[in-house]
């Protein structure tokens, strides 16, 4: 274990392990603290815990480690993620959350097991794939990773394709830098307006799915605009107390020049102001190097990844 806490870990859960006293021969006495490093600096690491905050002096701590997220940790963010991000048509299914809407996205269109078959595997999927063939969609499972490490092998062996991992990135807002980038308006409204939707995705959406967008009660679209044009969107979601960053998209031609970042600093001040948001979190294709350079620059890290899969084409009866 490291011997000092980490700058790196302002945000995350720790454990410290620190000097508190001595006994009468002069040994040392220990006590423990686990939660969130919130402040660092030279002489104090303050951490909150269940009971509240407290200071420990940097100089009386004997050994801290990273607390990573447990798989009940794990699952709990994914059922905030699937709140802000809702699709048409839900249901639960021997405990999987079953989603579809209009085939548009991965995450509305997946089932999520969130806890495990209350059957056998063979029966949850087959309840789980009558439901899309219901609604034309093919089976596809969304797997959090480590919390469903043994599902995500067992599909494997079935030969279910998986996409590239998704990283799911997490943040306490008060522990992100403050101040919005210079020089920099953002505008938040409560619904998308052409312009925007015009620049998520390269207005590459079906007609239908720009209710899901919008189908949230908490829900804002930060804008950034160049004379006429919509040069910068990023759209936040709030839910028991986090705030979902999505579609967050700069004109090409205006890259590196800290838009994105202006986004970001005003979907924050948005979520706390408005909303009483604590925490952060945003899902990060494993391949785009770019954002998550641009969002661990900012202050989030690493919380767990999740992949999809796919279930094989099923061979059909054929007349002789």
């Amino acid at each position: 274990m490291p011997l000092v806490v980490e700058p790196a870990w302002i945000g995350r859960r720790i454990v410290i392990r620190y000097a508190v006293d001595r006994d009468v021969s002069g040994r040392l006495l220990f006590a423990d603290t686990v939660g969130d490093l919130v402040t660092l600096s030279d002489e104090t690491a303050t951490v909150e815990s269940k009971s509240g905050r407290q200071d420990v002096a940097v100089a009386h701590i004997a050994v801290a480690k990273l607390v990573e997220p447990a798989a009940a940790e794990i699952l709990a963010l994914e059922a905030i993620t699937a709140r802000g991000w809702r699709a048409r048509d839900t249901a639960e299914s021997h405990g999987w959350l079953l989603r579809a809407d209009v085939g548009f996205t991965n995450r509305a269109n997946s089932a999520l097991p969130l806890r495990p078959p209350t059957g056998s595997l063979d029966e949850t999927l087959e309840a789980a794939r009558t439901w899309y063939a219901a609604r034309d969609l093919p089976l596809r499972i969304q797997l959090p990773l480590h919390a469903r490490r043994l599902l995500d092998a067992e599909l494997a062996d079935r030969g279910w394709a998986a996409t590239p991992d998704t990283y799911v990135l997490a943040a306490r807002l008060d522990a992100l830098p403050s101040g919005p980038a210079p020089g920099v308006d953002v505008e938040i409204a409560k619904v998308p307006d052409d312009a925007w939707v015009a620049r998520f995705r390269d207005g590459a959406m079906p007609p239908d799915a720009r209710a899901l967008l919008t189908r949230h009660d908490r829900v804002g679209f930060a804008e950034i605009r160049q004379g006429d044009a919509t040069v910068a969107i990023g759209r936040g979601a709030v839910d028991d107390g986090w705030l979902g960053v999505t579609g967050v998209e700069v004109d090409p031609a205006r890259r590196r020049q800290g838009l994105a970042t202006a986004i970001m600093h005003a979907l924050w001040r948005w979520a706390i102001d408005e909303h009483g948001a604590t925490r952060g979190y945003l899902q990060v294709s494993a391949e785009n190097h770019a954002a998550l350079t641009l969002y661990e620059g900012l202050g989030y890290w690493h919380h767990h990844a999740y992949r999809y899969r796919s279930e094989p084409a099923r061979s059909t009866p054929t007349d002789h």
